[in-house]
This record gives structure tokens, sequence and C-alpha cells, in this order.
């Protein structure tokens, strides 16, 4: 069996936390600390990827990163796809120790997965206690198997992580080449959500009791774009769909010549209108595959976030309110870093302009140590 990677959900407590994402064009860092349970940035920055889909490229490219930060030798956090991993959610009695937790989650995972252990990356976390009413509640409509009994008073459900091993390698072999040492492999979802907590627009003492309702986290890419959907902040769905150009300047590259280029206004407004209008079309869809026994509520607010260029592009032409007319509801462009305090140095006028193409990133780097 391959090693399980305890790295997932790192238990290590530290005062600096760098996190890391790749796309298809770019690396994004961002560095933060936390201090008296306030979160403060320390650093961020973001640069061109010089060969698309180039491992090497992308080391070199992150090792340019560290030393403009200074951030060598320092803990990172990365992300996989949860789309490239596979999950599983499990009930176990919470008087069990810590080796009956291995194997039984062990278990879960050979007879769930499938692909061999020695192919994949296992890892698991205590997501929350329930009652043994809820337990007994849940049997009763044959959500949960007979077989869990009524004996213990309280039950965990625990969450089974695993990922392939041709999909985690070559990410933790760019951290390597790049001088950073690796603090967690974390799964996108994971990361968003905890950004997603530093994005909502209620106050801060607010936002983990006051119910959130469905929130979509629309990430605009290069080449691909992707939605989530959280419920009371926990996510619950992802839809990616593809799309040919990237921004608006490689729209017009593409279609006109460089002489009439500046002189063309309304093809602007076109290019973004209908970004705007699939954006639309592919959250209602995702809306649509919720699963309606576990959701309640109508879509009470989106966020923009991903590729700078169509995030401003869709602000700039003020498409943001046709999008928000079409899906019936607030649009609002991502900003994780709108409760934290920032460091000596930090451009607070780049950070704000940056913030949307920084919501993994620093997902990740908000990862807390569990006790």
């Amino acid at each position: 069996m391959r090693r399980i990677l305890s790295e997932l959900f790192g238990t290590r407590r530290r005062q600096y936390q760098v996190g890391v994402e790749f796309t298809d064009t770019q690396v994004r860092l961002v560095s933060l600390s936390k201090r008296g349970g306030q979160h403060r940035v320390e650093g961020f920055s973001i640069d061109e990827l010089g060969v698309i889909g180039d491992p090497h490229a992308a080391a070199q490219c992150l090792a340019r990163l560290v030393k403009r930060m200074g951030v060598k030798g320092q803990r990172v956090s990365l992300a996989v796809k949860s789309s490239f991993a596979f999950t599983k959610s499990a009930l176990l009695d919470a008087t069990l120790s810590r080796r009956e937790n291995d194997d039984r989650m062990l278990a879960e995972a050979e007879s769930a997965l499938p692909y061999a252990l020695d192919e994949v990356y296992l890892d698991y976390a205590v997501v929350e206690s329930i009652p043994t009413s809820v337990v007994s509640s849940l049997i009763a409509r044959s959500r949960v198997p007979q077989e869990l009994s009524s004996h213990a008073g309280v039950y965990q459900k625990m969450l089974l992580v695993a990922c392939k091993a041709d999909v985690l390698d070559p990410v933790l072999e760019i951290a390597e080449q790049a001088g950073l040492r690796l603090d967690a492999v974390d799964l996108d979802s994971f990361a968003l959500e905890r950004a997603l907590m530093q994005s909502t627009f209620l106050p801060l003492k607010e936002a983990a009791s006051q119910p959130l309702g469905v929130v979509a986290l629309i990430l605009l890419e290069s080449g691909h774009s992707c939605v989530h959907l959280f419920h009371n902040g926990n996510h619950k769905l992802q839809r990616e769909w593809g799309h040919e150009q990237t921004n608006f300047d490689s729209y017009l590259k593409s279609q006109l010549s460089d002489e009439i280029i500046d002189a063309i206004g309304s093809a602007r407004l076109d290019y973004y209108r209908e970004v705007a209008s699939e954006t639309a079309n592919q959250v209602r869809i995702a809306l649509s595959q919720l699963p309606s026994d576990e959701v309640e509520g109508e879509l009470s607010l989106a966020l923009l976030g991903g590729n700078g260029a169509l995030a401003r592009g869709l602000i700039e032409t003020d498409l943001i309110e046709e999008m928000a007319n079409s899906l019936l509801c607030e649009v609002k462009s991502a900003n994780p870093f709108r409760r934290m305090t920032l460091g000596e140095g930090v451009d607070s006028i780049a950070l704000d302009r940056d913030a949307p193409l920084l919501m993994l990133a620093c997902g990740l780097a908000m990862r807390e140590a569990s006790a």
C-alpha cells in the first residue's frame, strides 16, 4: 500500500504560511501570518508561465516568486482539484482509537476506490461530530447502514480523500525544485471554503453563525472557467466549462487587424457580454444540479474571481449588473483580503486589483492546524 499522505490534513502549527496556486498560464503566491486571531498579508506575487504545461517551467516560475518574496525554506500549501480526487464520507464511533480509525478508513478505501491502494495517496479527517439521535434518524431514513448501532454517545463524520500518485507527484516535485518545504496538500474546495468566509459581505462575527444560503464563486480562467457552489459556507458542487479566448486583447487580435483595434469600442462590449451570458448560463446549470434534499434557498450572492482581465472587463463594461439581473442575485468581485491587515511594504492598491486572482492561494495560506 502506498503511504498515507499525512500532509493532506497537516497538523503542525506555524506563524507564517505560504499558499501557491498553479493555473495554465500563471503561478500565484500569497504569504500570510496570524496574530491574535487576525490574518495579516505579508506579501503576494503573480508571475506568468513561460511554457504552458511544462513542470520545469512551472518550477522555475515558482522559484522566481520565492526569491522575490523572500520565502525560500518556508512551508507551503499546494492544492489539487477536487475533480482529480476521490472523496467518501463515513460515520464512525467517536470512542474508537486512532489505530482503529486507520483500520476502518483503510477498509473503506479498499472497498470504494476504483484504483489499487499502491497507486494513490490517502488521508482522512474528522469533519464533524454527530449525536446518536441524528444517526438514529438517518438509519430510519435509510441514509446510513443499519449496522451503526446507537450505543455510542457521539459519532464522527469522517472524510476519506484519495488522490492518484501520477496527479500529485508532479506537484510535489515542483515545490521541491523551487526550494519550498511542503506543509500540506489540500483540495481546492477546502481552500476556497476558507477564502469564501473572508470574501462574504457580512460582518465578521456574523459570518460563522448567520446562514449564507447559496453562494456562487465564479473563477474565470484562461481557456476554462469554473463555478463553485456553497451552501451556508460548505462546498457542495463545482462545474467547469471551456472557452477559446482568455481576455479581450486576445479576442481582438484573433478577429481584427492591429490598425483598427484602438478604434473599436463595441467589440469589447460584445465580447464581455458573451462572457457574461455564458457564465450566467453555466451557473444556472450548476444550480439545477444541487441536491434538493440537502440545499435550501435561492442563490443569494455570486463572487467573481480568477483571471484579472476577464473580471475587470466585466466590471468596467457594467456587465456585472447584467449578470446580477440574469442570476437574480447580487454579483461582486471576490476579495479574500477585505478583513485582513497588511504587512509593511504590501501595496494595498495592487492587492485590491489582484485579489480576484488570489482566492485559492489565499485559502491555502489561511490553512489552520487542528489541535
